[in-house]
């Protein structure tokens, strides 16, 4: 099976790029095969990281295909304008005339493309994908740091967070200590004391 995938990994064509799927089935085949007492479970993770992953890739894939749509009809539209220009109007059609009609072109497409259901489809799938790689990626580097003994992430989080209280404490117990001498020092204070 391995063989298998270093060799699809390898090939780094456009067809193996489209032929993903078959790729990313088999790994996460793997990754939800039956629990077995042989296989460790930093086995199954990688295989869940690698499935995330060609899933982004897919995913990404198709964000650009989608995303690059606008382009090409802006591209259209302005060749269009520039052919039916008529000659007089194309001496007095300078660059800024020809960037404002190519920036007006491009605006209106990339409006009505970003605002398309197959676009906000696509965002939304990269987003999902990318943010099941990060939780991949988390779970696999908390498995790897705890292997070896190391602090995790969310140890360092949470120490940071310890440690912003415990100054938050201080600081809030000085002050309430430097009061009673605050007070016992204003000249007001003995004025008030003395009959």
């Amino acid at each position: 099976m391995m063989s298998f995938l270093t060799t699809r990994a390898a090939d780094s064509s456009l067809f193996a790029v489209a032929q993903g799927g078959e790729i990313s089935e088999a790994i996460k085949r793997m990754a939800e095969a039956p629990r077995l007492a042989d296989m460790c479970n930093l086995d199954r993770q990688v295989y869940a990281l690698m499935a995330a992953w060609m899933d982004v890739i897919q995913r990404m894939a198709a964000y650009c295909a989608i995303a690059s749509v606008p382009w090409s009809k802006a591209y259209e539209r302005y060749s269009a304008t520039l052919a039916d220009m008529k000659e007089e109007d194309a001496e007095d059609f300078g660059w800024r005339k020809a960037f404002k009609a190519w920036s007006d072109i491009v605006n209106e497409e990339l409006s009505s493309n970003q605002r398309s259901e197959n676009f906000l489809a696509a965002q939304r799938d990269l987003l999902r994908a990318a943010l099941d790689l990060r939780t991949r990626q988390q779970q696999m580097t908390d498995s790897v740091a705890k292997l070896f003994g190391v602090p995790s992430q969310r140890d360092f989080d949470e120490l940071t967070r310890q440690i912003t209280e415990l100054r938050r404490e201080l600081r809030a117990s000085g002050r309430n200590a430097m009061r009673p001498k605050v007070q016992a020092a204003s000249p007001h204070s003995h004025g008030r004391d003395e009959p």
